[in-house]
């Protein structure tokens, strides 16, 4: 049953505050969270310390949330809410179906926005804390009389203006709300048997206590590990590989397919493809069903909870300790892990049906509409396209980013690609919006993480620590489009690289020699010397790389594809182009991994909700004569020559390159009629860095007669990739004579000087 409210003075000592009988002490018996706390026994923390440079040491501990006090022994809550008029810390026995059996008055600290409570607890118990908010405002004042002396609802009503406040506040005491720092949660909206729906809050429902059905925030002690690093490198000597958790190992025979256990199992298998970091789409938690279909996850609703979908471990806490198992594999094998993290909006707020009242609150709303949303008398931006967007220019929700960042880089992710990153960008804390690279989130992330022992390298730098990766626009709004505004120390995913090598092959009469220069320099007009440059062709988003190049795209979609009239080996010549060209350009390749084995969603360009076979990869070659298996044979070995040759990641790749016509002669700068001409569709440059390289890149319909560059004395140019070819790259590296080569239409040639 519920118990009295206990308010809490912050400044008792333990033995004056005595828990009530019916309170039964409920945490696992687990080493406590710190980051002081002795977890390990001395011999690996000397180890730790002795390979600080190959290792960290994980740590839980959140600036906000429930955190165990080591000096105390208490569990420590705290909570964030500008207006705030008062907070109800409940805690529950169960986490479904059952009130909460104690109700705690928390306490706001002098001078901050920070509300406070504390519980004693057992660790010999064994169990975890389930727990909520309940949190009063301007539009739903506190009143003694809200609860009885058992600390059930007595009057629902009680303290109630209006269901949406003057400012568009939206407190609701009868609606529980999770604790946003919660490192776990106990069930999902859609778990319960009235669905999503049940937390949508309007005039019919707004009096109802929604505690019994309501997710909570889980708390149990978690242990620290040490985990090990993968060897320092410059962001520009990664090759990304973006892929879902579940996608990655579903169809694998591993233990824990689908899950972070088989993504560890499969970490082997990404290194072997060639990659060198693994992008995961957003694995923080979410409700799958959301809106009939939520697969990828990006409607976010925990920002420090490993979604449990993806975890085989379903005890309290085993996501995380999976999630870090995860990381150590990747590392272990010189890999590293970037997240897909999502703060421009949330899974959470969105106005709903005819009535702009209604909305759906399971959190974030509950506890201050105001400061963690951009909206006016409730009605809630959505730039984002997603329902609500984050109200970044809070100092609160700023921190509240660093924190989440702070915190899964303390788990061992290693870069963290911000799904539509302009929304980051505002400095206006109203409805309105106005972006700016320097005052913004965006300007401040660096420094705010440095304050959380969290170092940002720039893309060009190695050493210890994290890289941030802006996808640089936002679906709507003034100004959504800001590739190139970014701060030096943020790589941008760069539409510009991907439309044109795509446009390349599918519109060839459409790119210019300038554009692909453009490209293969890393953009260099927008962003500079190109090391912010993440290039790519695919994503998640729209048609994958097989498809792209063998369906015709419905009229009306903004994605194009193209089968090149069902000329099959036209097809696969433009996805090894397409390939080439990525790992060319300067800056960061980034692949899908389904691209790297032909994937095909059968022409699916949006598969967002699809948890199936459309998106589920197999690995599995039985036919080395197919597509699958020679589109993964060559984009293994491409990468590796990328590897091999640091001309083509060097920092000062443009400085090292000289372009010419497809006749021999330099293709001088001040030349527009060659580089601005839409039909000069033949484009030779040689990258000079102690190797010499020749490439010539060709979209045009007819057989060309390229002539190679003078050689040095005693050296003669090789052969090394051909994209017309069956088998492209040529293993006996033919020697060329004559300095001249044909060139076929629609293909890619490498040359190497020795």
């Amino acid at each position: 049953m519920s118990l009295a409210i206990r308010p809490v003075n912050f400044n008792f000592s333990i033995q004056k505050t005595t828990p009530s009988k019916h309170f039964n002490p409920i945490y696992q018996n687990r080493s406590e969270v710190s980051f002081t706390s002795n977890y390990e026994t001395s011999s690996l923390k000397a180890q730790a310390l002795s390979s600080a440079r190959h290792s960290q040491i994980t740590s839980a501990k959140t600036r906000l949330g429930a955190n165990l006090n080591k000096d105390t022994g208490n569990v420590d809550f705290k909570l964030a809410s500008d207006n705030a008029q008062a907070v109800v810390l409940c805690i529950f026995d169960e986490p479904y179906g059952e009130d909460a059996k104690e109700n705690i008055k928390m306490n706001k600290k002098v001078g901050t926005n920070i509300w406070e409570a504390s519980i004693p607890y057992d660790k010999k118990e064994g169990k975890p804390v389930y727990y909520g908010f309940r949190v009063f405002g301007a539009n739903w004042q506190y009143s003694d009389d809200f609860f009885d002396e058992n600390g059930e609802i007595k009057n629902p009503k009680s303290g109630f203006k209006s269901l949406v406040g003057e400012h568009g506040e939206r407190f609701n005491p009868n609606k529980l709300a999770f604790d946003p720092y919660a490192k776990e949660l106990s069930h999902l909206p859609s778990d319960n048997p009235q669905g999503e729906d049940a937390f949508i809050v309007s005039e019919d429902n707004c009096f109802e206590d929604n505690a019994k059905i309501a997710p909570k925030a889980v708390f149990a002690p978690i242990k620290e590990t040490t985990i090990p690093k993968a060897k320092p490198r410059a962001l520009s000597e990664e090759v990304i590989g973006e892929v879902h958790v579940k996608d990655l190992s579903i169809n694998e025979d591993v233990q824990g397919a689908g899950c972070y256990l088989g993504a560890q199992n499969c970490a082997k298998k990404l290194k072997d493809l060639g990659f060198t970091m693994v992008e995961f789409l957003p694995a923080t938690e979410f409700d799958h069903k959301q809106g009939g279909g939520n697969y990828w996850g990006y409607m976010p609703l925990g920002y420090f909870a490993p979604a449990k979908k993806y975890s085989y471990d379903k005890s309290p806490m085993g996501p995380i300790k999976e999630f870090r198992e995860m990381i150590k594999a990747f590392h272990r094998e010189d890999m590293k892990v970037c997240m897909d993290i999502v703060f421009n909006h949330t899974g959470e707020a969105q106005n709903t049906g005819e009535n702009k009242e209604n909305a759906r609150q399971t959190s974030f709303s509950l506890i201050d509409n105001q400061m963690y949303y951009k909206q006016k008398n409730g009605i809630y931006n959505s730039n984002s396209g997603c329902g609500n967007d984050l109200n970044v220019a809070q100092k609160e929700v700023m921190d509240f980013v660093a924190d989440s960042v702070a915190f899964w880089a303390k788990q061992g992710v290693d870069a963290f690609r911000f799904d539509l990153a302009a929304g980051l960008m505002d400095t206006d804390t109203s409805e309105k919006t106005y972006y700016d690279g320097t005052r913004s989130l965006v300007g401040k992330l660096s420094g705010l993480l440095a304050e959380r022992g969290v170092k940002v390298l720039d893309p060009n730098q190695k050493g210890d620590g994290i890289y941030l990766i802006a996808e640089p626009w936002t679906c709507g709004g003034d100004n959504s489009y800001q590739l190139g505004r970014f701060p030096k120390q943020w790589a941008q995913w760069n539409d510009i690289a991907r439309e044109t090598i795509k446009r390349d092959s599918t519109f060839p009469f459409t790119v210019t020699p300038r554009a692909l220069r453009n490209v293969l320099e890393g953009s260099y007009d927008v962003l500079g010397d190109g090391d912010q440059s993440i290039n790519y062709a695919y994503s998640h988003d729209g048609f994958n790389l097989n498809d792209s190049n063998s369906f015709k795209s419905p009229p009306d979609c903004w994605h194009f594809a193209t089968d090149y009239n069902g000329d099959e080996k036209r097809q696969e010549g433009a996805m090894k182009k397409q390939i080439a060209l990525t790992l060319l350009a300067k800056g960061t390749p980034m692949l899908q991994v389904g691209d790297v084995i032909a994937h095909s969603k059968g022409g699916d360009d949006n598969s967002y909700n699809k948890d199936d076979e459309t998106n589920y990869l197999d690995f599995s070659i039985t036919d080395t004569n197919s597509r699958k298996a020679r589109i993964s044979d060559f984009t293994r070995k491409m990468i590796d020559f990328r590897k091999e040759h640091p001309e083509i990641r060097s920092g000062i790749y443009n400085k090292n390159i000289q372009y010419f016509k497809p006749d021999g002669s330099y293709a001088q700068t001040w030349d527009n009629s060659y580089w601005d001409n839409v039909n000069s569709n033949i484009m030779c440059f040689k990258i000079s860095n102690g190797n010499n390289l020749f490439v010539s890149t060709s979209s045009d319909e007819h057989f060309i007669d390229v002539k190679l560059p003078e050689n040095k004395e005693g050296k003669k140019w090789h052969l090394i990739l051909d994209t017309s070819r069956d088998n492209p790259f040529v293993e006996n590296q033919e020697i060329i004579e004559g300095g001249k080569y044909t060139q076929h239409p629609h293909s890619l040639i490498i040359f190497k000087e020795k």
